[in-house]
């Protein structure tokens, strides 16, 4: 049996860049910013419920409640708008885990900074700042990696942005069929193009 360093001589590798570049810990505002829904959710979603109950009812909250699952779940445009409100609350989380994998972090440890995310008809769209030590190169060589990482993605696309060179739009390719648009020109304007796996 071969030994599974000699099979695979990357293994060495990666494990030397883990240990010699850390991804840093992030602090305590930084965790709750990139935790915000989250937390939201569970700190709000209490805190509704038992106003609603105090206001209106035990009662009245319940059928209120059920009424709108009920809607959410039969209509299938409100369905759509909370899967791709979901997914947007989770591939943040995602493509972090992503760069921190594929090591894409300055010399102090700092992961790029996401700073949006959108729904899109395709999947999601994903505004990401490269920090000093980081370039949007590093993504693109990670585009792999980065698609691997976010569950049930097709793939992953990533552009420049035409006006700062620091800032990289990352596509999350969900929904075969649906129009992407393409590399931004040099002018800023976008064309679309069917995505098919």
């Amino acid at each position: 049996m071969r030994h599974p360093v000699r099979r695979n001589p990357h293994l060495v590798l990666r494990f030397i860049e883990r240990e010699t570049s850390p991804v840093a810990r992030p602090g305590p505002l930084v965790v709750l910013w990139r935790w915000r829904y989250e937390v939201m959710l569970l700190v709000g979603g209490p805190a509704v419920g038992i106003v609603a109950v105090r206001t209106a009812g035990p009662a009245v909250t319940i059928v209120v409640g059920s009424l709108v699952c009920l809607l959410v779940l039969l209509w299938p445009q409100a369905r759509r708008e909370v899967a791709g409100r979901f997914w947007c609350v989770v591939t943040p989380h995602r493509v972090r885990k992503a760069c921190a994998e594929a090591l894409i972090v300055n010399r102090r440890g700092k992961l790029p900074v996401i700073l949006r995310t959108r729904p899109e008809p395709f999947g999601e769209r994903l505004w990401v700042w490269c920090r000093a030590g980081t370039s949007p190169g590093d993504l693109e060589r990670a585009r792999d990696v980065i698609a691997a990482a976010c569950w049930l993605a097709h793939g992953v696309r990533i552009s420049r942005d035409p006006h700062r060179t620091s800032l990289v739009i990352v596509d999350v390719l969900r929904r075969a069929g649906r129009p992407v648009p393409q590399e931004p020109a040099e002018t800023g304007e976008r064309t679309l193009t069917r995505f098919r796996p």
